[in-house]
């Protein structure tokens, strides 16, 4: 398990191959799930507008769900466009779905575009996103993200723990899997995704609890060129309550869980035995972060028994030496379970100190806190296990539109 971890370390300290400009220009379909984001969808809308990426070579679809939505009267003030959909039973509420009906829309009135790129109402980009994201997809690649920033990563210990998740899966999971595999972690925004992929699909087939997982694990076992390219950024607003990060961790964990129903409806054959690079790829994707949950798991049961035999040991008068060290074991495996959270916090903020724009008293806090933050998706699990209806209940995440990040214009 070191060994896995020191290499994708070690890969996040190297130098970002810098994509050449091309001439050549895409068509893209600028996708917005976006009921009732009137609050939030300005900002994005705006950025859109500021783009250096030629104004015929995309165009923007809101998606939502009712002609009285009050997003749609802004939308028509920023001259882009609008889908209402009309398919709403119980089980099709999810961004996925979304995205599928109006693509579907599309493709009837016989409208093509050469990639779609998916963002979410709270989103910001940088001035020459869709330009890079351009010049990404003209060296072949089908599937690509930029660096996800955050609008407000100060704003409490919740926003800080999932700015550091967030900042450790762009700098270290994906740009590792790009350099070693041409892959890329899909984190539910920011990328494009070529219409070759979704035609071969059948369609927008990626309609679960996270949309992302599914297209991501569909990528892979179908070797399909992905990259992560850190050198320009898409920015997003982190929740600052906690029930709403929990509930986004339990569909997260029901998503993660449901990779293989999905991938077998989607006609995917498995084939585990590590026989060649692709089947190895496959096997880092669904086994990377299993061993570091099975140590957390087994480590803490154990400084948890530990502990409690020491307590019983004092009120039947143990010995003390024996009792020493239960207390030990116990203290020290804790230990072993916390450094195991701080260190990627740490290592995270040394890779993009600059990028997160974190205080330093924030940065103390969130190496601090890491561990609890993450200690919600055990939470999370068995909310899920002990009430499997939130498993496939989607809620809309509530914005506030805050942006106290000085790198955003």
């Amino acid at each position: 398990m070191s060994l896995y971890y020191l290499l994708f370390w070690s890969l996040s300290a190297r130098k970002e191959v810098k994509v050449p400009h091309s001439d050549k220009l895409s068509k893209f379909a600028v996708l917005i799930a976006a009921r009732n984001e009137s609050e939030v969808i300005s900002h994005l809308l705006s950025s859109l507008k500021k783009q250096t990426y030629p104004r015929n070579s995309f165009e923007v679809y809101v998606i939502v769900e009712k002609e009285s939505d009050p997003t749609i009267n802004i939308v028509k003030e920023f001259g882009f466009q609008y889908f209402v959909r009309d398919r709403l039973m119980d089980g099709r509420r999810t961004k996925g779905f979304a995205l599928q009906e109006c693509i579907d829309n599309l493709w009837r009135n016989n409208i093509h575009y050469d990639a779609y790129m998916i963002f979410d109402a709270d989103n910001i980009l940088d001035d020459n996103y869709l330009e890079v994201m351009n010049d990404l997809r003209q060296t072949g690649v089908m599937v690509g993200l930029g660096y996800r920033n955050f609008t407000n990563a100060n704003s409490n210990w919740l926003t800080i723990g999932s700015s550091l998740m967030f900042a450790y899966m762009n700098q270290v999971t994906s740009k590792g899997r790009s350099i070693l595999f041409h892959k890329a972690t899909l984190m539910g925004t920011g990328y494009f995704v070529d219409e070759k992929i979704v035609a071969d699909a059948g369609g927008w087939i990626f309609t679960g609890m996270t949309e992302d997982i599914q297209l991501t694990s569909y990528c892979y076992y179908h070797d399909v060129y992905m990259r992560y390219y850190p050198e320009v950024c898409f920015y997003d607003e982190q929740s600052t309550d906690f029930k709403t990060v929990h509930n986004q961790h339990l569909r997260w964990l029901a998503g993660y869980m449901q990779r293989r129903k999905f991938l077998k409806k989607a006609g995917v054959q498995y084939d585990y035995h590590p026989k060649n690079l692709l089947s190895f790829m496959n096997f880092e994707f669904n086994c990377g972060l299993i061993p570091f949950v099975i140590f957390n798991v087994v480590i803490s049961i154990s400084a948890v028994i530990d502990l409690v035999f020491g307590i019983i040991s004092i009120f039947h008068g143990g010995n003390p030496a024996q009792i020493g060290l239960l207390f030990g074991l116990s203290g020290f495996q804790f230990l072993l379970v916390y450094m195991s959270f701080v260190t990627p916090a740490i290592i995270t903020i040394i890779r993009d100190n600059e990028r997160m724009n974190l205080t330093t008293k924030n940065k103390i806090i969130g190496m601090l806190t890491y561990m609890f933050f993450f200690y919600d998706f055990a939470l999370a699990f068995l909310d899920g296990f002990f009430h499997p209806n939130k498993k496939t209940n989607w809620k809309r995440v509530k914005h506030t539109g805050e942006v106290t990040n000085s790198a955003i214009k």
